[in-house]
């Protein structure tokens, strides 16, 4: 499957995640460029900031938000805001589950194209390459 350049369906897939998790996701209007979206873990929220400044692609931030809640351990932390060059155990675990997310919904045609299209931070090179062998190897 290749990715579209404009694909609701990816989105569509998401929030039905989010749905089945009876987790809420609401889309914030009015906050400032330098807020990041976040999820509280109390609330089963996820929070995303339609005026966030970031080059990160929505769909991967909202999948980000999703796996804290998702698979994380809400023990941890209450509050998760998006970073996306977040080193720290939590944030790591999210973006790699994000990335097995998305791919789960759509596979992309190559790790780059992944890369490019939800534009990943580089610095996730690795872990994209290695979830899509994996999943290239099952198929």
């Amino acid at each position: 499957m290749r990715l579209k350049y404009f694909d609701t369906d990816i989105t569509d897939n998401l929030h039905k995640l989010a749905s089945d998790n009876h987790i809420i996701v609401e889309n914030v209007y009015d906050l400032s460029p330098e807020t990041p979206d976040f999820s509280i873990v109390r609330r089963q929220g996820v929070f995303m900031n339609i005026n966030y400044d970031t080059d990160v692609s929505f769909n991967f931030r909202l999948a980000h938000e999703l796996a804290h809640l998702v698979y994380g351990d809400g023990n941890i932390q209450k509050i998760y805001t998006f970073s996306e060059f977040g080193h720290r155990y939590e944030e790591l675990q999210a973006h790699r589950n994000a990335i097995r997310m998305l791919m789960s919904i759509e596979m992309p045609s190559s790790p780059l194209t992944f890369m490019s299209y939800y534009r990943v931070p580089a610095w996730l090179e690795n872990d994209v390459m290695r979830t899509y062998n994996e999943f290239k190897s099952v198929e």
